[in-house]
């Protein structure tokens, strides 16, 4: 049996890497690699340009290959590498022997002075192996927030004239981008057609994109709940209030809301990775049930 690298096709094989993440999680119980909304975010979010089907280049497949059978046994990993630097590896746990093959084959893919790859602070494999390599630990990439399932949701309340209600992102599209744009600034490219792609995703339900509405009918607040239908895991992504906004609790509700309206899906994790590593956003969190598991920080490489 060898590893073999082959390449990507997101018709062909987004279902079976979908099923290879969602394995992982259910036998490590830790996100330590790519959940699978993380993986279809590639191609489906909103902010950012349209995905172009070259762009499955950065994506290959590892796999275990039996020579004598000519076949596929199964994946090993999955790794993201940009010729910018901006890398991803997602390997399972039964396989980390193959890890030191795939990262010197993403070094020499790099074309820019810097190779950066997204890394848990508890995968102790990769960060050694990456330590012997020559990288170190660099920036964080943000918090880890993981909500007991069997929590209960807390009540909220909601000032005097705000309102709360799911987004429709092709009616809602001007007040949708302008209220994100305020919190993550690169929203500014997105677009109708982005939008369009992106109600199209598996993860993607319409009555999970919960908005606070002002007493002038604008867009005050948002929180969108992702939820992958295989592994069932729900992922709070994106979250945010207008900077005019803030300090009346606006946050709280629309997390709350969209916990509420989660448990019908009957996820089978909520977490927040990548959630901002700020005192106020961890008191946020925390205040509706979230734990603070930790971090994922990047790991950097002078090519």
């Amino acid at each position: 049996m060898i590893i073999r690298m082959r390449d990507y096709h997101w018709e062909k094989d987004f279902e079976s890497c979908r099923r290879f993440l969602a394995n992982i999680f259910s036998i490590r119980k830790t996100y330590t690699n790519w959940i699978p909304s993380e993986l279809e975010n590639l191609k489906f979010g909103p902010g950012g340009t349209e995905y172009e089907d070259g762009e499955d280049e950065y994506l290959k497949i590892w796999e275990a290959f039996d020579e004598t059978q000519q076949n596929a046994l199964r994946i090993t990993a999955i790794s993201y590498t940009k010729p910018s630097g901006n890398c991803w590896l997602s390997v399972h746990p039964n396989d980390t022997s193959v890890v030191r093959e795939i990262v010197l084959w993403m070094q020499n893919r790099v074309k820019e002075v810097e190779m950066k790859l997204v890394v848990d602070d508890k995968d102790e494999t990769l960060i050694l192996l990456l330590s012997d390599f020559g990288f170190s630990k660099g920036e964080i990439e943000g918090d880890k927030q993981i909500r007991p399932i069997d929590s209960p949701v807390p009540t909220y309340s909601l000032p005097e004239g705000y309102t709360i209600r799911n987004a429709v992102i092709e009616k809602d599209f001007k007040e949708y981008r302008e209220v994100q744009m305020t919190v993550f600034p690169h929203i500014v490219s997105m677009s109708k057609e982005l939008l369009k792609v992106y109600s199209t995703a598996s993860f993607y339900r319409e009555d999970l994109d919960i908005v606070a509405v002002g007493p002038d009918g604008k867009f005050t607040a948002f929180c969108t709940a992702r939820i992958d239908p295989r592994s069932k895991i729900a992922e709070l992504e994106p979250v945010g209030t207008h900077p005019d906004h803030r300090k009346l609790g606006l946050a709280r509700a629309v997390i709350c809301e969209s916990l509420k309206r989660l448990e019908k899906h009957e996820p089978s994790a909520v977490v927040i990775l990548g959630a901002a590593p700020t005192d106020g956003a961890r008191r946020l969190y925390e205040s509706v049930g979230f734990v603070n598991e930790g971090a994922r920080h990047y790991w950097v490489h002078t090519v």
